[in-house]
C-alpha cells in the first residue's frame, strides 16, 4: 500500500465539511488557519450562560419583530482556510425559503463567546482579531464564565476594550436597539 500523499497545504472549508460530515454529532470542530480543532465539551455554567444570552437575545428581537436574528452554534465563515463557530452571534434576518444546507455565514454582526479555560487564549487573540477583520461586525463580546466579567470590543471605538463587571452594568447594542444587563447574562448562575 504504501504511505499515503499527504497535502502540507492548509485544510479548506470544504475539506472541512467533508471531515466534519464523517464525525460524531456531539463533537463540534473549528477550522483555525487551516487546522481542524476539536473543541472541549462544555460545562454547565458555559452553557447555562449561553442559554441565557440566547433567550434574552431572541425576546428582543421578537419584541422588535428585528431585522436580525440570534443564533447559537453557526460557523463564521473568516476565510477559505478559518471557520470559528462562537457560542452565540447575531446576524442580518435572511428571507425565506431559508438554505437548509447553511453552515456559516460571513455577514455577522455580533458575536459572543464564553470564556473556556481550553480556549481564553485564542478567543481573546487570535478570534479577536478574526472577527473584527468582518466588515459587518459591528462588536465582539467576550464573557467570563467565573465571574462577572464582560468584555466587549465594539466597531465605533475602534475596537477598543470595555469591561463591564458591575451588577448594574449592560451590554448596549444601539444599532439593534437591544440593550442587554449583566443580572440577564448571569442569571441563576449563582455568582
Amino acid at each position: 500500500m504504501g504511505v499515503p500523499r499527504i497535502s502540507a497545504a492548509p485544510q479548506t472549508i470544504e475539506e472541512f465539511y467533508d471531515f466534519t460530515d464523517r464525525q460524531p454529532d456531539e463533537e463540534k470542530w473549528e477550522l483555525i488557519e487551516g487546522e481542524f480543532v476539536l473543541q472541549a465539551s462544555p460545562g454547565f455554567q458555559h452553557q447555562l450562560i449561553v442559554m441565557n444570552l440566547s433567550v434574552a437575545l431572541k425576546n428582543r428581537q421578537r419584541e422588535h419583530d428585528a431585522s436580525w436574528e440570534v443564533l447559537p452554534g453557526l460557523g463564521v465563515r473568516i476565510s477559505t482556510t478559518s471557520r470559528p463557530e462562537p457560542d452565540v452571534l447575531i446576524l442580518p434576518k435572511l428571507p425565506p425559503p431559508l438554505d437548509p444546507t447553511l453552515r456559516d455565514r460571513d455577514d455577522v454582526l455580533v458575536v459572543f463567546e464564553v470564556l473556556s479555560p481550553s480556549t481564553a487564549e485564542r478567543d481573546l487573540r487570535w478570534k479577536r482579531e478574526a472577527y473584527t477583520s468582518l466588515a459587518s461586525l459591528t462588536h465582539y463580546v467576550v464573557i467570563a464564565q467565573n465571574a462577572w466579567d464582560v468584555v466587549v470590543f465594539a466597531r465605533d471605538t475602534d475596537f477598543a476594550e470595555l469591561r463591564l463587571s458591575g451588577r448594574d452594568d449592560a451590554l448596549a447594542f444601539p444599532a439593534l436597539g437591544v440593550t442587554l444587563p449583566l443580572s440577564e447574562i448571569y442569571r441563576d448562575t449563582g455568582l
